[in-house]
């Protein structure tokens, strides 16, 4: 039999699409941890005059001591030393650019969805600045490089951050790849304290990123821990809440000063904003992501580096 109407012949003569999109929009694989949760927000709305807002942290309170008479005094002066901290914020900014044909034409990808995207990156970005730091910490511990992570190393910068007298509860944000090891690790050990996977009210809390908690330790993954040792190793951190701090500019008051159209405004959230930007020549939208941001160590002796394996 001759001249059937077959799928395979449709494609060849046009009357067939090989494929066709589909209405679906399915996420991909991406670390979303957020790691503002774990670092103390310093709310800078009211300062003016410059990009730098320098924060004092109060003296550490001191033990009396016996006078050396019952009636004459002959106590001394004893100093009141503060220390301080300084948040810079600069600009941060991503954008994407769709054409209108992209509009006109439909799909899963439209405008909406590539501003949800740019919400994501506030988070992201935060979490990225953060994790950049923890290689500047003044105190550190790990097996050594090249090699894995285990349980004594966690244990060690536990011992670290209570010998600072850190107050708990501590958080131990790892690479992946160190955490793993520390399972891996925490599997050999006889009799070893009970990991406890992270609840539904421990990722409301913390985040995705959150894996559950052992020896009164929150242990949080994030992939933007970076490298150290020509990448050998990767740079991980355990430290009390109050080591790291951020702040997001407000940025209201450049709309106020009518620098910004109101009308530009794609996107308020709060803390950044998705702004619009029309090429008619050319038929295009941006969609421009602006923030300004600032994160710091606020005091370092409340967090420890953890150095393993990359």
């Amino acid at each position: 039999m001759a001249n059937e109407i077959t799928h395979a012949l449709l494609q060849t003569n046009g009357g067939q699409s090989a494929s066709v999109l589909s209405d679906m929009l399915l996420a991909q694989l991406f670390d979303p941890t957020d790691l503002r949760s774990v670092m103390q927000f310093i709310d800078v709305d009211g300062v003016t005059g410059s990009d730098t807002v320098d924060v004092t942290l109060d003296a550490v309170p001191q033990a009396a001591a016996a006078a050396s008479s019952e009636t004459s005094g002959g106590q001394s002066n004893t100093a009141y030393t503060t220390g301080s901290f300084s948040l810079t914020w600069a600009r941060y900014v991503l954008q994407y650019q769709p054409t209108d044909l992209l509009a006109i034409n439909g799909g899963p990808v439209q405008m909406q969805q590539v501003i949800n995207s740019l919400q994501q990156s506030i988070g992201l970005t935060l979490t990225d600045l953060v994790c950049a730091l923890f290689p500047s910490l003044a105190n550190d511990v790990g097996p050594g490089s090249g090699v894995d992570l285990d349980v004594d190393s966690v244990y060690d910068a536990q011992f670290q951050l209570n010998s600072q007298s850190v107050p708990g509860p501590y958080y131990f944000v790892a690479h992946p790849t160190q955490f793993n090891d520390f399972q891996s690790s925490l599997r050999a050990e006889p009799g070893a304290i009970q990991f406890v996977p992270a609840t539904p009210e421990m990722l409301r809390l913390s985040g995705p990123g959150m894996k559950g908690t052992w020896n009164n330790i929150n242990f949080i993954q994030s992939d933007s821990v970076t490298t150290v040792n020509s990448g050998a190793d990767r740079s991980g951190a355990m430290f009390g809440f109050g080591c790291f701090a951020y702040t997001l500019r407000a940025w209201r008051r450049v709309v106020a000063s009518m620098m910004i159209s109101p009308a530009d405004i794609m996107a308020d959230f709060g803390v950044a904003w998705v702004e619009r930007n029309r090429d008619a020549t050319n038929g295009m939208t941006e969609a421009i992501l602006n923030m300004y941001p600032a994160v710091v160590e606020r005091e370092d002796l409340r967090g420890v580096e953890v150095i393993s394996d990359a």
